[in-house]
């Protein structure tokens, strides 16, 4: 397997945890309660660790609790739990019965996650085009998970043809959602001229920006990595230029990218 395969499929499995500790659920959803509400919010603070130790066996008790009530959220977490292993035992055809519940509410991140098992062929038999064809239902529906993680998959033509330009453009809707793990790819594409011109200004800064917001650990390492390689081709001016662009929005960023302001550097 090549290096850039090897970082494409790592970033697959990267964002996946992300997005479910970014989603929040949905209020309009008619089967969630206030009290599987409460279950839902004790649960998740000791899946994360907010204001308690974390404890995923808790946060198992309290998802479980609040998924016998119809909470969506609660239903993929537990598929979560049941796919890391953790706070019980490792067991990918649970973790698929949880995601086909809550994906059978409507639950956007849950799809995702099994295209994620296609992808790996974790209790699945592998198969890239079914991860594709999954998340390309999701991103019609506007996941911005679903559209970094088909954006990856366009990138290294996993599942369909290959198409660089596509992967970038699917990048920078999720970005605009606010959805850091894309930020990184999409600064990637820019930083190493993929799918259209080199920019190692703008490229520099989407990904010092998404790392600001704070990105699962795999994806971190990548953007760690690729910053070091785009700040030893930039002069001390324009590396100046990009850390304080980096501390811009996403929407500024992107508009003196599309712009032209910064004609790219070509080392």
């Amino acid at each position: 397997m090549n290096t850039r395969l090897a970082i494409v499929i790592g970033l697959i499995l990267g964002g996946s945890n992300f997005a479910a500790a970014a989603t929040t659920p949905d209020p309009r959803d008619t089967a969630t309660r206030p009290d599987a509400e409460a279950m839902f919010e004790r649960g998740e603070s000791f899946d994360e660790g907010r204001g308690v130790s974390i404890d995923p066996r808790q946060a198992f008790d309290w998802y479980s609790r609040a998924a016998s009530l119809g909470h969506v959220e609660s239903m993929n977490r537990l598929g979560l739990l049941y796919s890391e292993g953790s706070g019980v035992p490792q067991d990918y055809a649970a973790a698929l019965e949880w995601y086909r519940r809550a994906a059978a509410h409507g639950s956007e991140p849950a799809v995702s996650n099994i295209a994620t098992l296609y992808f790996y062929g974790l209790g699945v038999t592998q198969s890239f085009a079914k991860a594709a064809g999954l998340l390309q239902a999701a991103v019609q529906r506007g996941s911005a998970d679903a559209q970094n993680k088909l954006g990856t998959l366009y990138e290294g033509g996993l599942g369909l043809e290959q198409d660089p330009a596509q992967a970038r453009e699917l990048f920078r809707k999720a970005a605009t959602q606010g959805y850091a793990p894309a930020m990184v790819n999409l600064g990637r594409m820019y930083a190493e001229g993929i799918g259209g011109e080199r920019d190692d200004v703008g490229g520099y800064a989407l990904i010092q920006a998404a790392v600001d917001a704070g990105v699962p650990a795999s994806i971190r390492e990548v953007a760690l990595i690729e910053l070091r390689v785009v700040s030893d081709r930039l002069g001390e001016v324009q590396l100046a230029r990009a850390q304080s662009l980096a501390r811009e929005p996403f929407a500024t960023i992107d508009a003196r990218m599309r712009a032209g302001a910064e004609a790219p550097d070509h080392g």
